[in-house]
């Protein structure tokens, strides 16, 4: 944060994600850990690497926890699975399975794979931990130092302090963004976060307090497409506080400039606010107004230029914006 980085914009975006406890440790690149992923979960990686180069996108993400003594149960693995609903929607979908350990590789293989297979492994099912809300608290120091040094700390806190039966607190594999370290991800919200301290940490898990004192602390929403879509989905959080997080919306992009990286875009939001029965619309012009050159990891020679954003106008709507143009959901 010393930077004067703006971690709004930067958080990841996709379909599905699966969480996976793993015993520790990691290392820097766990596919190639020997004796850490079943061989299942290996040809996962691989055939979603290979569609990636095919052309074909890359919409899933997974991630590994760490064994807890708290959640751990001796023999099997807790699997959480996470899809993204169709329409306006504001959690992701949750379905989460505690399996022995020698059916994990299978079971993740299925949620992908072999769809048809995953009858046989209901009786797997932890039907309460599909309501739960998880705090996944980035602590993966092999692939970035920082991110076990102020990690670690910030998942103590929380995990010492918040935990009920209501929150797990998780220490979890790189989800990106160790420059934004400590950084959490809210589940199933899907929300990043960025430079928490604990002043933060009590606002995020209570959603209360000044949501402006949030800003440069907020990467974005996961069901929202990572860069323009996400500082609008923000704005939107800042002008109706923490309630945002629990109205169902949809975002995507009306217009942009065609530049091979563009500078701006026109971002269409329909949302139904509580207790309204019809939907609201805005449109929303964001911008990049600088760059900001830092290296993205520890001890690494390269810089990356992060976007730097900022919203020029929102013009709320009384019909959808979408009636003469088709947005990019």
């Amino acid at each position: 944060m010393a930077r004067g980085l703006d971690p709004v914009g930067h958080a990841g975006d996709f379909d599905t994600a699966v969480i996976i406890e793993m015993p520790l440790p990691w290392k820097y690149n766990v596919k190639e850990q020997e004796n850490l992923l079943p061989p299942e979960m290996v040809q996962l990686y691989d055939l979603w690497l290979q569609r990636y180069y095919d052309g074909l996108g890359y919409r899933n993400t997974a991630l590994l926890i760490a064994p807890d003594k708290e959640y751990t149960v001796e023999g099997y693995r807790r699997v959480m699975f996470y899809t993204r609903p169709e329409g306006l929607f504001s959690h992701l979908i949750k379905v989460e399975y505690l399996v022995p350990e020698d059916k994990l590789g299978k079971l993740v293989w299925a949620l992908y794979e072999e769809k048809d297979t995953l009858a046989e492994f209901e009786k797997y099912r932890n039907l309460a931990g599909d309501t739960i809300r998880d705090m996944l608290v980035c602590t993966h120091g092999a692939v970035d130092v920082v991110c076990g040094k102020f990690g670690y700390p910030l998942f103590k806190h929380l995990h010492d302090n918040y935990a009920d039966e209501t929150l797990r607190v998780w220490r979890v594999s790189h989800f990106g963004g160790h420059v934004f370290a400590p950084t959490l991800m809210d589940m199933p919200l899907g929300h990043c976060w960025a430079y928490i301290q604990e002043e933060q940490a009590q606002q995020i898990v209570g959603q209360s307090g000044d949501v402006t004192a949030m800003k440069g602390h907020y990467r974005g929403w996961s069901g929202a497409e990572r860069g323009f879509a996400q500082v609008a989905d923000f704005a939107l959080w800042q002008e109706y506080g923490w309630s945002w997080f629990d109205t169902p919306k949809q975002l995507g992009i009306i217009s942009q400039d065609d530049n091979e990286e563009p500078q701006w875009a026109e971002i269409e939001v329909t949302y139904q606010l509580p207790d309204s029965a019809d939907l609201s619309h805005a449109k929303i012009r964001v911008e990049i107004s600088h760059t900001i050159e830092t290296n993205p990891s520890t001890g690494k020679a390269h810089a990356y230029a992060y976007p730097q954003y900022r919203v020029v106008d929102i013009d709320h709507q009384s019909a959808p914006i979408s009636s003469t143009q088709t947005p990019n959901y």
